[in-house]
């Protein structure tokens, strides 16, 4: 490990990956605190039959998470697995622990008859496009239109 407290490579560390527990939001609010929010997380239900949410566990805590869930969208429908987001601690960055996490994500899918696994990337978030790019992902035909109706 470096002096600074980050991991330079997984032979310094053991990853594990897990389906989310209730008992892990604990941990996941302090990885994303300023991100998601305890009715946020409540919201997307991680544990449900619909979810296909993960942890990664290294040195006796949770270190990384993505949240993920099964949905039936267009019409005809289809049953997809749309990933919302994935975080890793800093200290645990470059690890492939994000990539862990999302081919736990691929297992799962191919488990439960999920043939298509959709990634939410923001247009302007660059470091997250070519990650997803890495690991296969490629841009869809499907065009994601919003409309704001408050705020």
């Amino acid at each position: 490990m470096y002096p600074g407290g980050t991991y330079t490579d997984t032979d310094e560390v053991k990853i594990s990956i897990r389906l989310i527990k209730k008992t892990d939001y604990e941990a996941v609010f302090s990885l994303a605190w300023n991100l998601i929010s305890h009715e946020d997380l409540d919201a997307l239900n991680p544990g449900s039959p619909t979810s296909l949410c993960f942890v990664a566990e290294a040195d006796g805590r949770v270190v990384g998470f993505n949240l993920a869930h099964l949905l039936h969208v267009g019409i005809p429908l289809s049953k997809i697995c749309v990933i919302q987001g994935i975080v890793v601690h800093d200290d645990y960055r470059r690890l492939g622990i994000g990539e862990k996490l999302i081919e736990a994500i691929f297992a799962k899918c191919v488990d439960c008859g999920i043939g298509t696994v959709r990634a939410l990337v923001e247009e302007n978030d660059v470091r997250l496009q070519q990650f997803v790019d890495y690991l296969g992902f490629q841009r869809s035909a499907v065009s994601n239109y919003d409309k704001a109706i408050y705020g």
